[in-house]
């Protein structure tokens, strides 16, 4: 019993010390979360880091990976038909009805011989996975408020990340002992155990009223009457641009160039998760203090490393310094997004702007590979591919400290501070 009482306090200090006073609503609803991000973890390690590996194992080529990489963000561009479905639906039914199908299909696996097929499957897995992204910020900012949301998902994206910490080097030991076909399946059951924790989470959305979000043309106005979020659009973009077009050409170094077993790949995951899992607990902190723009604008600053990196690797181990950078850039890109879009938004229209948000990620995510293609067709060496990411990298960086954004400082959020153009880093001082 005393043992029992201990480890109850000693997770209730752990929880304080990491997510900060909560009252008992908001409590629950993080731990809910945390079995979730646990379980989704293992779903992520067994099979998504994996996915691009196999496919080139299966024979994919290079046109292949890059059209599979612009499959990964197709989901993303129909988010916009999200929010016409939410005008009189539940919004955690159709979470749960997206996520329960797009992860299911990994049980398909145990099936399919060909990379074709695997595929079809990753792109219909992305396409429902993205697709409810407005209805997942909309929760978000029900559930927790404003002056502890950073910590608490970081919090809760640190149990997902442990998960991934410990998973990721079993999971490519077992890709090269038993295979893909019986372990991808095997992830699957964890992407719905994760499905199943969070329908335990309620939210008492009252009488459902009607959107004012009718029409696509409705998304329009938003973009073309808000100047300020309309520069952080193409700021985005460039930003995506950047990360995004050196993307296939990484694993045809880790495999082509490299040759590294998926041992050695789940070793340099098992690097990348823990970063993932530490830059949490700046990210957090850094968005409850500067705002999620600001996280984001230093992501992109920190992305530059990865291409650069790849360019010069002559080993394995020379993919550490990148590996470390994926991982700190993951874990701010994933907090930074969802709170730059509420940091941003209209409070009443936060699901539209998640979804016009969540379309120009798909769409930059369509086109950065095709370029890739497109380059490589023309006979582009990859030293220039991964030399153009930077290039987009550092325009989308400036474009970023054009934004005008509220920080959380600001009383309501209704005094706006220019993020001038200066190292993400330094202090912001406030204009006057």
């Amino acid at each position: 019993m005393m043992a029992m009482v201990l480890l109850r306090r000693t997770g209730m200090w752990i929880e304080t010390a990491l997510a900060g006073s909560l009252s008992p609503p908001v409590r629950r609803v993080m731990r809910i979360e945390i079995s979730m991000s646990l379980a989704y973890g293992a779903f992520y390690a067994i099979t998504l880091p994996f996915t691009p590996v196999v496919l080139r194992r299966l024979g994919a080529s290079v046109d292949m990976l890059a059209l599979y990489t612009s499959l990964a963000f197709i989901g993303s561009v129909f988010t916009s038909f999200s929010i016409v479905l939410m005008r009189r639906r539940r919004t955690i039914s159709l979470i749960v009805f997206c996520w329960l199908v797009g992860r299911s299909l990994f049980l398909l696996v145990a099936f399919i011989s060909e990379a074709p097929p695997l595929m079809a499957i990753g792109a219909l897995f992305w396409l429902l996975e993205a697709f409810v992204i407005p209805a997942y910020t909309r929760v978000i900012q029900k559930v927790y408020p404003d002056a502890a949301r950073g910590k608490v998902m970081s919090t809760v994206r640190m149990g997902q990340v442990a998960a991934i910490l410990l998973i990721t080097p079993l999971a490519g030991w077992a890709l090269d002992q038993v295979g893909y076909r019986a372990l991808f399946p095997l992830g699957a059951l964890f992407g719905i155990l994760a499905t199943y924790f969070f329908t335990r989470i309620d939210i008492d959305e009252g009488v459902l009223p009607p959107r004012q979000t009718k029409t696509f043309a409705d998304l329009w106005q938003i973009v073309r009457s808000d100047r300020n979020f309309s520069i952080y659009l193409l700021s985005y973009s460039l930003f995506g641009m950047g990360g995004l077009m050196a993307w296939p050409l990484y694993p045809i170094v880790q495999v082509d160039r490299l040759q590294l077993s998926y041992s050695e790949i789940g070793l340099l995951g098992l690097v990348e998760s823990t970063a993932w899992l530490l830059s949490y607990l700046l990210w957090g902190r850094t968005i409850d203090r500067r705002g999620g723009l600001y996280v984001v604008r230093a992501v992109c600053a920190i992305s530059m490393m990865t291409p650069l990196n790849y360019l010069v690797a002559t080993s394995g181990w020379m993919l550490l310094p990148s590996t470390i950078t994926r991982g700190i850039v993951m874990g701010g890109f994933e907090l930074g997004r969802f709170n730059a879009g509420i940091q941003l938004a209209d409070p009443e229209r936060v699901p539209e702007y998640a979804a016009i948000q969540s379309t120009v990620v798909g769409l930059r995510g369509i086109v950065a590979p095709l370029l890739t293609i497109g380059l490589l067709r023309l006979g582009v060496a990859h030293s220039a591919i991964f030399l153009l990411s930077v290039l987009f990298l550092a325009l989308g960086w400036v474009m970023f400290g054009r934004v005008q954004a509220p920080t959380p400082a600001d009383e309501g959020f209704h005094k706006r501070q220019r993020l001038r153009a200066r190292w993400p880093f330094r202090r912001r001082i406030p204009r006057v």
